[in-house]
């Protein structure tokens, strides 16, 4: 882990030797940690003592689980009911184990209590606003400076964040959203617009048309503006005879390379709250038949978490290329039904659907998988 290389602390890591004793030092580094300057998740590393030597969780008394801390949170009065959002991982480094603490980057900041909390002499303050600047936390008896206490509410009005980012946000809440004959404006926001345009010279179908009622696909280009000005575009698909509409998925490959042969898997993907998809979840609608299409497109089309999900998930695959096979080999549908021009063009679309529909069966005993391990780390 590269934290402890650095042999220093920083303006979202800390390093601590043991697990909290004292559960008001334990939320005021939370609540720090969560509200940190460097607008990104941040990690209390337990095992690593003051001079940066790996010592090791195994025996600590205190040890802590991903659930206690979660409960812990839940029973402090926080300002407005929003609370960090928290995970613990167990990591193994030199064969010894270390806890890792990520409190979540949000906008929900600044992140306070509305009643004191005390343990054992220490008192985490109500009203008060602590943060992380540098390596330090502020002091657990005195607020944080007015100009850090200023970008912590900037941040949760995305005041301090591009055009851009804050039309991702919004685009998240449909009910703030109003539409036009070829538009979407935001009610609160009217300078932020989506438009959508068809484009005439598009019209061959991918492989996912091919799991609609009818594989008829159309499509054009959505725009994210501001004050008319471009600031993302994507293209669309129009798929089922008009009853789905979705952005073009991002393409993915899986190259298997052996002694003698090597075989490439092309499919489609998106990452979860990405801005692709977040338009994707926006343009859908949420009538009956726009579920079932939705329903289709997703059994051959893979959503990942992040797209670091995404590059640990692609090595697996490569690492794992018989259980891949075995997966592919279940499908034995012929898909004779699929009206091409061509005999390559409907091997293409079967390899599409036949890889889509394996590569989502996979990547579900895939997490299934990371989560028996980190169970049982915990353990």
């Amino acid at each position: 882990m590269k934290f402890s290389f650095l042999r220093r602390e920083g303006d979202y890591w800390d390093f601590k030797e043991k697990h909290h004793f004292n559960k008001a030092n334990l939320l005021h580094d939370i609540i720090c940690m969560a509200n940190n300057r460097a607008d990104r998740d941040a990690y209390i590393i337990f095992g690593v003592s003051d001079n940066y030597e790996i010592k090791g969780v195994e025996e600590q008394e205190n040890r802590k689980t991903q659930q206690n801390l979660i409960d812990f949170l839940k029973t402090k009065k926080f300002s407005g009911g929003i609370r960090p959002s928290v995970e613990l991982k167990t990591l193994f480094l030199q064969d010894i184990q270390i806890d890792v603490l990520i409190a979540k980057n949000s906008t929900d900041t600044p992140f306070y209590l509305t009643e004191d909390y005390s343990d054992q002499g220490r008192i985490v303050r109500a009203n008060y606003i602590y943060t992380r600047v540098g390596d330090s936390n502020t002091d657990i008896n005195k607020s944080a400076d007015i100009n850090h206490v200023e970008y912590l509410w900037k941040k949760r009005f995305l005041i301090n964040r591009p055009p851009l980012e804050r039309i991702k946000n919004k685009l998240r809440i449909k009910r703030e959203w109003k539409r036009e004959e070829g538009f979407f404006y935001n009610i609160f926001n009217p300078e932020y617009t989506v438009t959508l345009e068809n484009d005439e010279d598009s019209t061959h179908p991918e492989f996912y048309s091919y799991v609609m009622t009818n594989h008829s696909t159309s499509y054009g280009i959505v725009d994210i503006k501001c004050f008319g000005t471009k600031m993302f575009g994507q293209q669309y698909a129009v798929l089922d005879s008009g009853r789905y509409v979705t952005t073009i998925p991002e393409w993915g490959f899986i190259s298997f390379e052996g002694f003698n042969d090597e075989e490439t898997y092309s499919y489609k993907y998106f990452i979860k709250d990405g801005l692709n998809h977040i338009l994707h979840e926006f343009l859908a609608d949420d009538d009956h038949e726009a579920i079932w299409a939705r329903n289709r497109f997703y059994k051959v089309v893979v959503t990942y978490n992040s797209e670091i999900e995404r590059e640990l998930f692609e090595e697996y695959l490569i690492k794992n290329k018989q259980l891949f096979n075995d997966e592919l080999s279940k499908n034995e549908d012929s898909y004779d039904w699929i009206y091409s021009e061509n005999e390559g063009e409907r091997r293409h679309i079967r390899r599409g659907i036949k890889t889509g529909i394996a590569l989502n069966c996979f990547i579900e005993k895939y997490r299934d998988s990371q989560v028996l391990q980190i169970s049982y780390r915990e353990g």
